[in-house]
Formats: C-alpha cells, sequence, structure tokens
C-alpha cells in the first residue's frame, strides 16, 4: 500500500509535526497522547521552541509510518 509522502529534506520539523496532524485530522493534544508524550511538547515543537531528541524523533516518525504516512528525502530520490 503506497501511503502519503512526508518531504522530510525540505520540510522544518515544526511544519513536518503540524502536516502530519492536519493530514491525519489530529489536535496537538489526540497526537500527543497517539506518541507518548505531553501535550506541550507537541506545542512546542510546533512553535519550534524545542527540538526533539533522538528518541522522540523516531516516535514521532515510527507512528507516521503506522499512519501511512511515509519519510521520505526528495532531495536523494530515495525512501527512508
Amino acid at each position: 500500500m503506497s501511503g502519503i509522502k512526508l518531504d522530510i529534506h525540505n520540510k522544518a520539523f515544526p511544519d513536518q509535526v503540524k502536516y502530519v496532524r492536519m493530514v491525519l485530522q489530529l489536535s496537538q493534544t489526540e497526537l500527543a497522547e497517539q506518541i507518548g508524550v505531553s501535550y506541550a511538547t507537541v506545542s512546542r515543537w510546533e512553535r519550534e521552541n524545542r527540538k526533539p531528541q533522538l528518541a522522540m524523533l523516531g516516535k514521532f516518525y515510527s507512528f507516521c509510518l503506522r499512519n501511512g504516512i511515509e519519510p521520505e528525502n526528495t532531495e536523494q530520490g530515495d525512501q527512508i
């Protein structure tokens, strides 16, 4: 099954988070609950007040994959 592509090269992380929420029609609270972080963490990610730790990036991108949103690096032309 081909999922939605998330261009991780040309989108800043805050924009990626907002895009995923928009596509999945989730509030910040709903996304936070599904990833296992606080609402405040998602809010800070979107406002660029906090850069996610590597473990949190893993949770976010795993969540994306589980929901049919595939990270893609369009500059390289390869899926990640």
